[in-house]
């Protein structure tokens, strides 16, 4: 695979994390109480963890 086409995919993945951490950010704002504020920060640990392994791709290219 060719460096351009793995920094594309990498960069749609990063692309999606953030749009789903701002979702994320939305449903916690309009829960504001209880288990809906709970799941939202759940799910931006799940995309923060996410988001760590595609920065971490991105700044240590496989070796040929």
């Amino acid at each position: 695979m060719s460096d351009d086409v793995r920094t594309a995919i990498l960069g749609a993945g990063i692309a999606f994390c953030i749009l789903f951490a701002g979702i994320s950010l939305v449903a916690i704002f309009e829960a504001a109480t209880g288990t809906g504020v709970f799941l939202g920060i759940l799910s931006l640990v799940i995309v923060g963890m996410i988001m760590l392994g595609l920065i971490g791709a991105m700044r240590n290219p496989p070796r040929r």
